[in-house]
């Protein structure tokens, strides 16, 4: 794996997007911080691997997270995306976010996303009630 902090926060959103979790979750750090504010941070690799399957990321959701613009600041990098949810059943939602990474020796060691929840909270009730917004 390239050490190139950009490549390794692509390769990341990459891994989700093709729906290899535990490929994407190995790139972490077993002590990673995911701070997906404005929810409770939560440390560690394995309560990562519980948020996500919690939420049904890669069983009811899958994910397509689109990368539109990246920059990086030494080991920091800055990735605007569009984060789109696919439910089984058909419905979609489509959440802008702003996130970064940050990669130590390879490793990510911190990962954040800020996004509005009011707007995911309102997309994932429309998509669990089946009604079209």
């Amino acid at each position: 794996m390239s050490c190139d902090p950009i490549r390794i926060a692509l390769e990341f959103f990459e891994h989700w997007s093709a729906n290899r979790i535990d490929e994407a979750l190995a790139m972490l750090a077993d002590d990673v911080l995911y701070d997906n504010v404005p929810f409770p941070q939560i440390v560690g690799r394995d309560n990562v691997r519980m948020f996500h399957a919690d939420f049904g990321i890669g069983r009811i959701f899958t994910v397509d997270w689109q990368v539109t613009q990246i920059a990086a600041s030494g080991d920091v990098v800055l990735n605007e995306r569009v984060d789109i949810f696919r439910h089984e059943d058909g419905g979609e939602i489509s959440l802008p976010v702003m996130g970064t990474v940050t990669v130590k020796d390879g490793i990510i060691t911190v990962w954040r996303d800020y996004f509005d929840p009011g707007d995911f909270n309102r997309q994932l009730a429309a998509v669990m009630t089946g009604s079209e917004e």
